[in-house]
């Protein structure tokens, strides 16, 4: 994994001719990213039996030395490449799909981040507030975000403290005035 490679994947997903080509190539690039992690395995586009929901990532976690230690041994993974923040309905859906599976950690990757404000835990932040007292917890990763890391222990150090900081406060482990 280098800088480089992100960098360009970045750039197919921001490039892309339609909706669909740039969400793929998100996922393209986070896919990349999860599989050069020790100890993680990646499952894409999964859809339930009755075709009612669709994940983009299901993560394995090993928890091998030099990968995502603080995090569980599963989770899952949301890719937005939308041009807007993604709003509390998406949200809201996505913590649905992990209450259901009885799972403790999503993970947004949303190209531009997510409707509201988190230090007034608006909109679509409310959303985490309701969500960690059953237990679940969200972290968001914009696409500035992805384009700081230059390599993997940068990725890994990301997820880490926005895990950190769901668990925390009890909110979603969003970018902060301070990213």
């Amino acid at each position: 994994m280098d800088s480089s490679s992100i960098k360009n994947l970045l750039e197919a997903a921001a490039e892309a001719p339609h909706s669909q080509a740039k969400g793929k190539a998100y996922e393209d690039l986070i896919a990349y990213l999860f599989e050069a992690v020790p100890g993680c395995i990646v499952d894409r586009d999964i859809t339930n039996v009755f075709g009612t929901e669709q994940i983009d990532l299901a993560v394995g976690n090993i928890h091998e030395v030099g990968g995502l230690r603080l995090f569980p041994p599963v989770f899952l993974v949301e890719c937005k490449n939308w041009d807007e923040p993604v709003d509390s309905q998406a949200v809201g859906y996505f913590f649905n799909i992990l209450a259901s599976r009885s799972l403790e950690l999503g993970v947004l990757i949303a190209a531009n981040g997510v409707t509201g404000d988190l230090t007034k835990g608006l909109h679509a932040h409310a959303l985490g507030l309701g969500a960690a007292s059953r237990g679940i917890k969200m972290i968001v990763v914009t696409t500035r975000d992805l384009s700081r890391v230059e390599k993997l222990s940068d990725f890994i150090e990301l997820f880490h403290r926005r895990y950190l900081r769901a668990c925390a406060t009890g909110q979603l482990g969003a970018p902060g005035p301070e990213d």
